[in-house]
């Protein structure tokens, strides 16, 4: 392999290829390197659960989303992928069955006004004419926002892909970072494919993020919270918006094909970092699932697969430099797919020397030494 870089990118999902592209972007004379150890799409990128949404009850993540939506929304022409992304917009419906889950959904609709996202409380009746086929008992109302939706994940890191390698940068799959250290006024990184020069470093990958530096001294709180997804055959369509239920621990969409996706998360679960799908999850989500959906209770299952959530203490990202300087995370909280056009974008400003705005330095690692988080509330 080469043995210099002016930037080298640890990891080749969502934030690793779009942080590269938009460098190179910025700066076509910078040459920038993309390392993963696997194969394309192999990581948490290709095993998230697709949906987008900007209904968030944090400043971060909610900014994030709204700048990464119309890039969504105009992927083949931004990023030269003509086939676009498979964007089903239709919404997303967040349900409250308890007082205080619709008291949290009435203050992130605030928050989201005040930032000029037009999404609303919805009460029973309303949320009857969005989703027709959804099991109501129990739900006191929700939020809705018609922007909202979802992607192909594949078809995401595809278009980053190859707009990245038309743009100059070098992408390679199959090489892992071993460990990085300081040198002289840069770094060097020794791989599975032998050493690799760099004067600056952007680590994406997410849980595996605190392996590669803590030896450096460097802590970034994050912890692997395994979930599960399982996809049915194709149906005749009968479900529009996304839906997050917080009850039943789990987010729902009828793709475009006609398949039902079903991520769900468990609350008890050890953290762990092994993503293999576990044979005791599946029946109680699949319980779940019908008593959300009842139409589900007749589908057949196509497969299932298991993914890592990137947990931090107030689960939102961490983007930016670390301690050592040079050295930057782009860590996504969770929210790697669909953050991911803001994200690259603003880190790459950060890189080129470019101040942040208040609200994006707020995502720093430097925040956890010290002062109030501010806790992501909206989360599965």
């Amino acid at each position: 392999m080469s043995r210099t870089t002016d930037v080298a990118v640890v990891g080749a999902g969502a934030y690793g290829l779009s942080v590269a592209l938009w460098l190179r972007r910025r700066s076509s004379d910078l040459s920038v390197t993309v390392l993963d150890r696997g194969e394309f799409a192999a990581n948490e990128t290709g095993r998230c659960g697709a949906g987008f949404r900007v209904q968030w009850g944090t400043v971060g993540n909610t900014r994030l989303c709204l700048e990464s939506l119309p890039d969504f929304e105009s992927f083949a022409e931004t990023y030269g992928h003509p086939d676009g992304v498979e964007f089903k917009q239709d919404g997303y419906v967040i349900l409250a069955h308890t007082p205080a889950q619709l008291d949290q959904l009435r203050r992130n609709v605030a928050l989201q006004n005040g930032l000029g996202i037009d999404s609303v409380l919805v009460d029973r009746d309303a949320i009857a004419r969005l989703a027709p086929a959804l099991a109501l008992d129990g739900v006191l109302g929700g939020s809705f926002y018609g922007r909202d939706g979802s992607l192909s994940p594949f078809r995401v890191l595809d278009g980053y892909q190859r707009a990245a390698r038309r743009a100059g940068v070098d992408v390679r799959h199959g090489v892992e970072v071993l460990s990085i250290a300081p040198l002289g006024d840069g770094f060097t990184l020794a791989t599975s494919r032998g050493a690799l020069a760099a004067g600056r470093v952007v680590v994406a990958t997410d849980t595996r993020i605190p392996a590669l530096l803590a030896p450096l001294g460097i802590d970034i709180p994050v912890q692997p919270y395994p979930n599960q997804a399982f996809v049915t055959e194709p149906l005749a369509p009968f479900l529009g918006p996304c839906v997050v239920s917080f009850q039943h621990e789990m987010f729902v969409n009828q793709t475009p094909r006609g398949s039902v996706v079903v991520v769900a998360s468990d609350r008890e679960r050890p953290l762990r970092s092994d993503f293999a799908p576990t044979s005791d999850l599946f029946p109680r989500a699949a319980a779940r699932a019908i008593d959300l959906l009842p139409h589900l209770g007749s589908a057949r299952l196509l497969r299932s697969w298991g993914g890592l959530y990137s947990r931090t203490p107030d689960m939102q990202a961490v983007i930016g430099e670390t301690a050592v300087a040079g050295l930057f995370v782009a860590l996504s909280g969770a929210k790697g797919l669909m953050t991911s056009p803001a994200a690259g974008r603003r880190l790459a400003a950060l890189i080129d020397g470019e101040a942040p705005p208040d609200w994006f330095a707020q995502l720093s690692p430097a925040r956890f030494a010290g002062g109030t988080l501010d806790p992501e509330p909206a989360i599965v």
